[in-house]
């Protein structure tokens, strides 16, 4: 209605498309989508509202989730498919230089050494260790900042883990990165994600990952049950 009236465009964001019952959704805007005269709904005062060239519609959707695979072609022949391009590596850089420097100021955390655990678990997810290998799933880089603000509140003098910043570095990514990743992850995802964690922690003496392995580790067990697979 304020499209029409005011004359100015609008858009609709629906972030995080697949995780919704998307025919809930859309219901009547199907049609409507493809007829521009099609009568979504009318007002009490008998006004009819229908979708106008000036109303976009625009919804986000992780292509790591398996879920995408699932929709079906009532959306993908309605709406065009655009991916947003990936970090490049100053953006990276600036990213984390800027969490880790802002958010740990005053805790326990040793702010470079954080930083250097982003970008390593970010090149080695997305892209591998090496040349030869493809990365175990896309993941972005926007999680690593919950990291860093969980590590401001709980590494702080007042924090619960003033004086466990290892541990801390530990739980924030058992909290934060690891059940994003497992949420779509295969079994043999899984199975890379444990060997992936394991080996960080080893680089990586001044921080304790083991919560985030054992939760790996778990989710791997889950699904081999599950699975009806031994042990």
């Amino acid at each position: 209605m304020r499209a029409r009236e005011y004359g100015e465009k609008y858009a609709v964001i629906i972030d995080e498309l697949t995780r919704a019952d998307i025919s809930q959704i859309f219901g009547q805007l199907y049609t409507a989508i493809e007829n521009p005269h099609q009568t979504i709904f009318r007002t009490d005062d008998d006004e009819t509202i229908e979708l106008i060239p000036d109303v976009n519609i625009i919804c986000t959707m992780n292509m790591s989730d398996r879920t995408v695979n699932q929709l079906d072609n009532a959306i993908t022949r309605r709406f065009a498919m655009i991916k947003v391009s990936d970090y490049d590596d100053g953006s990276l850089d600036n990213l984390f230089s800027r969490w880790t420097s802002d958010q740990l100021a005053n805790t326990v955390i040793n702010g470079g050494a954080l930083k250097d655990l982003f970008q390593e678990d970010y090149r080695r997810l997305n892209s591998g260790k090496d040349a030869d290998d493809s990365g175990i799933m896309e993941f972005g880089p926007m999680h690593y900042r919950d990291v860093a603000v969980f590590l401001e509140s709980t590494t702080s003098p007042d924090g619960v883990y003033h004086d466990e910043g290892d541990r801390a570095v530990g739980e924030a990514f058992r909290t934060y990165i690891l059940p994003r990743l497992l949420n779509s992850a295969t079994y043999s995802q899984m199975d890379e994600l444990v060997n992936h964690y394991t080996e960080l922690d080893e680089m990586y003496d001044e921080f304790d990952l083991s919560p985030a392995i054992e939760l790996a580790k778990s989710e791997k067990r889950a699904q081999q049950q599950r699975m009806g697979m031994q042990n």
